[in-house]
């Protein structure tokens, strides 16, 4: 077996064993090193400077990622951001990657609840920060009125929970009138609007609700879209 075989397969035995995303050079050294040698027959002096440059080309492969804290974070499956203490700069690439999964835990686990907040709060702060802390639908720019709204919601895809092209930045007014289904947007971005409004004050907010900010390089997807329209009658 060549040697980034075995290191893949020793990667994967470690984040099992450990039950943890998380990898620790030193770590797979102890642990792993030895199995590594024996199946690939290595007879070299320098074993753990040749797992160093494997575990590099697997970094540049996005395999791994290497965090500020001089540790490695598996990125072959959806991270569960709940499991682990990842640091931050390791959940804005999960994020990127479209491998961050946010789940379901219960209020009485704090530690995993922590974990869930922490990656819901970069969720909402890489698309504050992609939106250039902007509703995309007007001009609130105050960041204490502006929300990362998902599109798709929370509990009928889960899966897309992190996925940035399920998410919206919006001011707390917009963000309620697109739950509530007061407007949608067509898959190219056109603004559809609920006929026959009795609220003088919503049809103000939708009259001067005309365009939808693309700039952002993880505009919302048609398929989330679709998936929104079809929930709130804008199409059967």
């Amino acid at each position: 077996m060549d040697w980034r075989d075995a290191v893949v397969e020793a990667v994967h035995r470690y984040t099992v064993r450990n039950r943890t995303k998380v990898i620790t050079r030193q770590g797979l050294i102890s642990q792993e090193l030895p199995e590594i040698v024996r199946v690939t027959s290595a007879g070299g002096t320098t074993p753990e400077q040749t797992l160093s440059r494997i575990l590099q080309e697997l970094r540049d492969e996005k395999l791994l990622y290497f965090t500020s804290r001089g540790t490695y974070v598996l990125l072959d499956a959806p991270v569960e951001v709940e499991a682990d203490d990842l640091p931050e700069d390791a959940i804005d690439f999960a994020i990127e990657a479209g491998k961050l999964q946010l789940g379901d835990v219960k209020t009485s686990d704090d530690k995993r609840m922590t974990r869930l907040r922490r990656g819901q709060e970069r969720v909402r702060e890489l698309t504050l920060k992609y939106y250039r802390d902007q509703c995309g639908f007007c001009d609130v720019s105050d960041r204490r009125l502006l929300v990362a709204g998902h599109i798709a919601r929370w509990a009928d895809e889960p899966a897309a929970r992190g996925n940035l092209s399920n998410v919206m930045c919006m001011c707390s007014f917009h963000d309620t009138l697109f739950e509530n289904g007061y407007f949608a947007l067509a898959d190219d971005y056109r603004i559809l609007k609920k006929p026959d409004i009795p609220s003088r004050t919503i049809r103000q907010i939708l009259e001067i609700t005309q365009a939808f900010r693309t700039g952002t390089p993880h505009p919302p997807a048609a398929a989330f879209l679709h998936t929104h329209r079809l929930r709130t009658g804008f199409e059967s």
